[in-house]
């Protein structure tokens, strides 16, 4: 939705610049000399219009706005058409720089966008293997940061998130356990009760994930989330002991989204429990564990919509 209103206040910018253009061109006489300068700076400004659609719109946008501009000023041209040839070829070769200048730079721009778009998926593919990785070493979590990350994304469009804040928190949650890689395997995989000594050793990870996350540009948001994320509403998490709203927001939608897979798996210390079971589980710990407001968010979404998502990472296959 922000994107749309985004592109819609674009729209009318640009077509206010046409406007106001138009308009100062149209009022201005070509008589007397000092007029006719000004009445040739307004018509330059009318290759603004062409690379500000370019920049915002691409090709498509561009095209679209030197058509307009070109239609505007050829109506001028008719109502008021010189007489010295000059200015005739001027004015004909002024039409056709509009279109220069929106056509070239809107097919930079959309060549741009595609570029850093292979490149995000690039990004985004390589971060897959790496927690796919991470996932694959603890052997029972069967693709838990995968899955994980789809919940908080679900939850997060519910509590109104804009889709830039939602596509951080998604890169959050997927990079949540990312500080494992620096626990022993004796520990990680340690099949019983951990001691009070492994228990210290395990929980240094948020830590250790958020030093790695934060290096990277374009996850310095995420890695706040990757810190934050075994803190407790309540202020009895760690590592910080923050509480409330002190913990990021993605961190808070994450807990549940977090705890909600944790019960709803198969574990093998336990069966999973049923969407209901858990449910009821989280409802208990809203204010302590958990945000009041995140959890309201969560119960509001439809089991449905909760189980498509693990359906997806069945057996801890990934989805096509």
């Amino acid at each position: 939705m922000s994107k749309q209103n985004g592109s819609r206040n674009k729209i009318i910018v640009l077509a206010s610049v046409i406007g106001i253009i138009a308009l100062l061109h149209y009022l201005t006489p070509t008589e007397p000399h000092a007029y006719h300068k000004l009445h040739i700076i307004l018509r330059k400004l009318y290759f603004l219009p062409p690379v500000m659609a370019a920049a915002w719109f691409g090709l498509r946008g561009a095209c679209a706005t030197a058509l307009a501009v070109s239609l505007l000023f050829i109506m001028h041209a008719f109502l008021d058409w010189p007489g010295n040839y000059m200015e005739q070829a001027n004015q004909v070769g002024e039409l056709a720089g509009f279109w220069v200048a929106g056509v070239i730079p809107g097919w930079l721009f959309d060549r741009q966008r595609s570029l850093l778009q292979e490149l995000a998926n690039a990004n985004e593919e390589t971060l897959l293997c790496l927690v796919s990785a991470l996932d694959l070493r603890e052997h029972n979590t069967r693709l838990h940061s995968q899955r994980v990350r789809e919940y908080t994304e679900l939850i997060a469009s519910r509590f109104g998130v804009d889709e830039k804040t939602r596509r951080e928190i998604g890169f959050g949650a997927l990079l949540h356990d990312v500080g494992k890689m620096a626990v022993p395997d004796q520990i990680l995989l340690k099949p019983d009760k951990l001691t009070d000594e492994e228990w210290q050793e395990m929980r240094k990870h948020p830590e250790a994930g958020y030093r790695i996350v934060k290096r990277i540009g374009f996850l310095r948001d995420a890695a706040e989330i990757v810190h934050a994320h075994h803190e407790r509403y309540d202020g009895g998490g760690y590592p910080r002991g923050l509480k409330g709203d002190e913990i990021p927001l993605g961190a808070r939608l994450f807990m549940v989204a977090d705890v909600y897979d944790a019960l709803t798996s198969q574990r093998p210390y336990r069966s999973p429990l049923s969407h209901e079971e858990a449910a009821a589980e989280i409802r208990k710990q809203s204010g302590y564990h958990f945000d009041p407001a995140v959890v309201a968010t969560f119960m509001a979404i439809a089991p449905e919509e909760l189980r498509l998502i693990a359906e997806r990472y069945w057996n801890g296959e990934l989805p096509d």
